[in-house]
């Protein structure tokens, strides 16, 4: 029980240095069978570099696996660390999905603020160098499991997310979907962070009209595809939220053997 609540006083604390960061699901073990247990981290960071964070119930707004043949809501002890502890009773791939709740950033200086928009080609409509406030939201999302042959395309379940159309642990090419509020995230900018005990690797790719882009998957190791849409406050919002911006963030996250 200390360790729990001196875990959730230290994120709490610094949490606020990593927000304008990625945010990924990275499990101990992407290989499970049916009967162990799945160990994942919710990670926030640079380049497949960062901090893990604990289980906080008041930061979680959705938190549930997704089988072939089911959804069912995990259901974790506030602090757990690592965040992520539950059996598995099935077999075959499933999908991982956190969705946080929304958070509110107000950025110490403009320049911090404009390189995050510029790190993901973002654009905005303010012609000021104030320090912005900024409302974010994570969609994070992770594959995992076993008879990775055995793949099947998820649903569309969160607002913001990135769904594949083919099996990325298989194929040299992966295709992708970026939806959007259910609708096709087009002509629209990402960056796929890789990384191996050899390498490091970030490219940005560009969806189509459609929301269809492909990547390259042909390497062995981690990877983290991130998607951000950024969106001035109209005005009932910026009051409810006393808020400039509301940015919402993408992720998803396999490992290639």
């Amino acid at each position: 029980m200390k360790l729990k609540l001196f875990l959730i006083l230290y994120f709490l604390t610094y949490a606020i240095e990593l927000r304008s960061h990625e945010l990924w699901l990275e499990a101990e073990d992407f290989r499970l069978n049916k009967g162990s247990k799945l160990i994942a981290n919710i990670k926030v960071g640079e380049n497949l570099i960062g901090e893990s964070y604990p289980f906080l119930k008041k930061e979680t707004e959705k938190l549930f696996i997704q089988s072939s043949d089911k959804i069912y809501n995990l259901k974790q002890i506030d602090g757990d660390y690592p965040a992520i502890q539950q059996n598995i009773n099935r077999t075959g791939v499933q999908y991982l999905y956190y969705q946080s709740n929304k958070e509110l950033l107000k950025y110490d200086d403009f320049d911090t603020f404009l390189k995050f928009t510029q790190n993901y080609d973002l654009s905005y409509n303010d012609t000021k160098r104030e320090p912005p406030s900024e409302i974010y939201q994570r969609f994070a999302k992770m594959i995992f499991g076993n008879d990775f042959g055995n793949f099947f395309q998820s649903k569309s379940n969160l607002y913001f997310e990135i769904i594949n159309q083919n099996n990325p642990l298989k194929n040299d090419v992966s295709k992708l979907l970026i939806l959007l509020n259910n609708k096709p995230f087009k002509k629209k900018k990402f960056i796929v962070f890789f990384k191996n005990d050899d390498q490091f690797i970030k490219k940005k790719y560009q969806t189509d009209d459609n929301g269809i882009a492909n990547i390259s998957t042909k390497l062995k190791g981690l990877y983290l595809i991130s998607a951000v849409h950024i969106e001035k406050m109209n005005l009932i919002n910026k009051i409810k939220y006393d808020a400039d911006y509301f940015s919402k963030w993408a992720s998803l996250t396999f490992n290639k053997y």
